[in-house]
């Protein structure tokens, strides 16, 4: 089916909370198209990883979307920046670099985002509860929103993080709907140690692992001592989320939406 804007949705496309708005829809709409989404969905906050600077073209576009009198919608995050505001005398870059990296932190700053430079956003006061939905990106973050939190977030990149958290709005489409959050891949390390799975330094491995042999698909892992703690989970997503496309997870006993290996398959167990 085609995607159906609500009156909302249309009036901000067709500019009447003026031309950045439009413009940061237009990316919502466009990229819901590209995503087979039917409609969009309300988020209730954002975290952005276009403020870290990679070049000219991230800095016009925030700087466009700021003099315009963009403004965020949601609360909103703001990922790692290029510069150390603590220690600046460190940076090793040069002036012309430095100069645009802080007038990017700067565009994000004008537009409501709050500056704390975090790619930890989970570690914040305020976080999603299991259900919610929220545009993050930021790989590590996504990943632990999904299968820690059970909020619900698809890849966000760049450009389309700010675009979400100026409209209040995301595609109703990928981790945010049921059926993509099923597990399809199931591994079992009940053969592995316990004293082994007793070390921190078991997580990330097992991470890493799973990243590597499953792309973006959702993995469950069975046989894990129930009830692992945050930071063991954390390192499982992070890990994964860097050795492959790593988005979502489930440990059966340990995260929200695995209470056992039929829920978090959906009741279709591979």
């Amino acid at each position: 089916m085609p995607l159906t804007l609500d009156a909302r949705d249309q009036a901000l496309l067709d500019g009447t909370a003026g031309p950045a708005t439009a413009l940061a829809m237009r990316v919502v709409v466009r990229t819901a198209e590209s995503m087979e989404a039917e409609h969009l969905l309300d988020i209730t906050g954002a975290h952005i990883d276009s403020c870290l600077y990679h070049g000219q073209a991230g800095l016009d576009f925030a700087q466009r979307l700021a003099d315009d009198g963009a403004q965020v919608s949601v609360p909103t995050t703001l990922n790692v920046s290029s510069l150390d505001l603590l220690h600046p005398e460190l940076y090793r870059g040069d002036d012309h670099t430095r100069d645009q990296a802080r007038a990017l932190m700067n565009a994000y700053e004008a537009m409501g985002c709050e500056p704390t430079w975090t790619c930890a956003s989970y570690q914040m006061d305020a976080r999603p509860r299991i259900g919610e939905h929220v545009a993050w990106a930021e790989s590590n973050a996504i990943v632990f929103a999904n299968a820690v939190l059970g909020a619900r977030t698809h890849r966000y990149g760049d450009f389309l993080d700010i675009a979400a958290a100026i409209t209040g709005r995301a595609p109703a489409a990928g981790l945010h709907l049921d059926t993509a959050r099923h597990a399809t891949i199931v591994f079992d390390v009940s053969a592995v140690p316990a004293k082994l799975l007793d070390l921190d330094v078991a997580y990330p491995v097992i991470g890493h692992h799973i990243g590597k042999l499953v792309g973006s698909a959702v993995p469950v892992i069975v046989g894990a001592p129930a009830g692992l703690s945050e930071d063991r989970l954390k390192a499982i997503g992070s890990a994964g989320a860097s050795s492959g496309s790593l988005a979502m997870f489930h440990v059966v006993g340990s995260t929200p939406e695995a209470p056992d290996l039929e829920t978090a398959c959906g009741s279709q167990v591979p």
